[in-house]
């Protein structure tokens, strides 16, 4: 669906239904919500006594930004959209905070009209009670936006979890700090990873957010006798709260390595919300950790707004309704992988289609596919590949269509992928670890089973459909972003064809308030495609050199990284930063 043909958006960000559908049914239907996912909605609804809409996000059968577009023209509400609110500065506002539990939030004042997000209509009344409780003659003026959209607007302007997290750590209260430094994670936008690292006489925080690295806090560290750094105790600060997480993780004693889960430390906000891994490690300075937050409720992203060419576009959703072969998008770790496959996975039918997953962990859980989960115990051990093998042997004898792999790691879950599922009439889609397209199947060629037996390039080849290689790369904030008038960016352009009509631009190096002070906000794809037609098979059939691949794909990540650069979305900074100029 357009947005434009159903809403016409105003000067403060919000967008206005242009017509009121006739029924919830009918706006569902028109922001793209199949016959058959509705109707199994509707029956899901009424088996629960529940709302059609909890249903829908439930099965993930629609993205949660559509549902708020049908919402908001069921009910001739403006919606709010995720990018507006990203713009949102409500610092102004935080003497009108109306729930404790994030449900509903102002988003603007304008004497006595406070404008309300909420995620269901019904909310007004419980916004209007709150706004009347403030002594206040307020009228409400009510907005549609996504559960998730409240969330974070709630923790990140109404709810201080930086100033929470210190003041924990000032009275000793070290559970309440790391519940304080999960939540602050979690809704600071873009977090990845959270890292707690020792040094001598002080052990810092840093969140990995968008690739890259920012610094939170610096705590001290009280040492034991031991004058060996890495076995002594670490006290202070910094000591008790890597204890309290290794502690919770139910581990007695890391000797070099450590990996397992966060369980009592998830604080109510969070809990039956987010998972936490955790992988611990000692180093010369003692104990380090690294946490990675997984949303159960995560949405899919909208294959529509990936950012991909038509003709890219085109050929993946049509990879995705083939009756059986191979699909890989391959990349490093962190470079959107897995969201890629899930978003191609939404643009088909899951409800006439058994779509059935192997994962480790299944980090999106949607309720119209048939997900499993190798065990966290298995992982990293002997045991995983033959866990894998019974589930793949299980799951073949319950008639799936579509099966995802998460990714094959080596030799013998790919020879699992393409013998046992792809060529016996299954579609497969899998990640795998790689630098780029054409490289991906340079490495194939190389991989053995754990019996020393090739994967074999007429095997590959006969069921490969196409390799996706792709990165993210930070997106220019749209705010201090400036003009790149460079010679060097220019000379780079033109080269490439590209310096006609340009306007690449760079980030500012203070940054702003709206991009924390890093000259970025977001991410977009930079991608490759690897498309596999009769040449392309022939050429991978008999081991061709990478440069011949490259030359008959005719696509590259660098190159989709100047057009990206040429439209002032990225700098060029950043797309060397991420990635290798030429090829790959």
């Amino acid at each position: 669906m357009g947005v434009e043909k159903c809403f016409s958006r105003r000067e403060d960000g919000l967008w206005v239904p242009r017509q009121q559908a006739k029924s919830l049914e009918d706006a569902l239907r028109a922001v793209g919500l199949r016959p058959q996912a509705l109707e199994q909605a509707i029956a899901a609804a009424k088996a629960i006594n529940g709302r059609v809409t909890d249903a829908i996000r439930e099965d993930k059968t629609l993205p949660d930004e559509r549902v708020a577009q049908a919402l908001a023209l069921a009910t001739n509400i403006p919606w709010l959209p995720t990018a507006a609110a990203d713009d949102l500065d409500l610092a102004s506002l935080r003497d009108l905070m109306l729930d404790e539990d994030g449900r509903f939030v102002p988003i603007h004042r304008d004497g006595e009209a406070v404008a309300v997000a909420l995620s269901y209509p019904n909310d007004k009344r419980d916004a209007a009670t709150a706004l009347m409780a403030k002594g206040e003659k307020f009228r409400v003026q009510p907005c549609i936006a996504t559960p998730r959209v409240i969330e974070t607007l709630h923790y990140r302007y109404f709810v201080n979890t930086a100033a929470r997290f210190d003041a924990c750590i000032d009275v000793g209260d070290y559970s309440g700090a790391l519940g304080a430094l999960l939540i602050h994670a979690c809704y600071l936008g873009g977090v990845e990873n959270l890292y707690l690292e020792p040094g001598v006489r002080v052990g810092h925080i840093r969140f990995g957010v968008e690739g890259v690295r920012r610094h939170f806090r610096a705590l001290p560290i009280e040492r034991g006798e031991d004058p060996d750094l890495s076995n002594g105790t670490m006290e202070g600060s910094f000591g008790r709260l890597i204890n309290l997480i290794v502690n919770d993780m139910r581990v007695r004693d890391v000797q070099i390595h450590a990996q397992g889960a966060l369980n009592e430390e998830i604080p109510e906000a969070l809990r039956g919300r987010y998972d936490f891994r955790v992988e611990v490690m000692r180093t010369v300075h003692g104990l380090k950790a690294v946490l990675r937050p997984y949303d159960r409720h995560a949405e899919a992203a909208d294959f529509a707004n990936l950012g991909l060419d038509p003709q890219t576009a085109e050929r993946l959703r049509d990879y995705v309704e083939a009756p059986y072969g191979l699909v890989m998008v391959v990349g490093p770790t962190g470079s959107g992988k897995n969201t890629t496959i899930a978003s191609l996975l939404f643009t088909t039918d899951a409800v006439s289609r058994s779509i059935q997953t192997v994962e480790n962990p299944a980090e999106l859980r949607v309720g119209t596919w048939a997900q499993h989960e190798i065990p966290r115990t298995a992982v990293g051990s002997e045991a995983e590949a033959q866990m894998q093998y019974e589930i793949v042997r299980g799951l073949l004898r319950s008639a799936p269509q579509v099966i995802y792999f998460g990714e094959v790691r080596d030799g013998d879950a790919l020879s699992l992928a393409i013998k046992r599922v792809a060529r016996t009439g299954h579609l497969t889609l899998t990640t795998f670890h790689d630098v780029s397209a054409a490289g991906t199947v340079a490495s194939i060629r190389e991989m053995r089973t754990i019996q020393g037996e090739r994967i074999g390039a007429d095997a590959f080849s006969s069921v490969l459909l196409g390799i996706l290689s792709q990165r993210l790369v930070r997106r220019i904030c749209r705010i201090c972003g400036q003009p790149d008038e460079r010679e060097e960016t220019r000379s780079v352009l033109y080269e490439a064809g590209l310096g006609v009509g340009s306007a690449p631009r760079r980030a500012l190096d203070a940054g702003c308030p709206h991009c924390f002070h890093t000259g970025y906000r977001g991410r977009i794809l930079v991608y490759e495609l690897l498309h596999v037609d009769e040449e392309m098979r022939d050429l991978i059939t008999h081991e061709a050199p990478v440069a011949k691949l490259y030359e008959k794909m005719g696509n590259s990540l660098w190159r989709c990284g100047l057009e990206r650069v040429a439209m002032g979305l990225t700098s060029i900074d950043e797309l060397r930063r991420v990635v290798r100029i030429g090829v790959a």
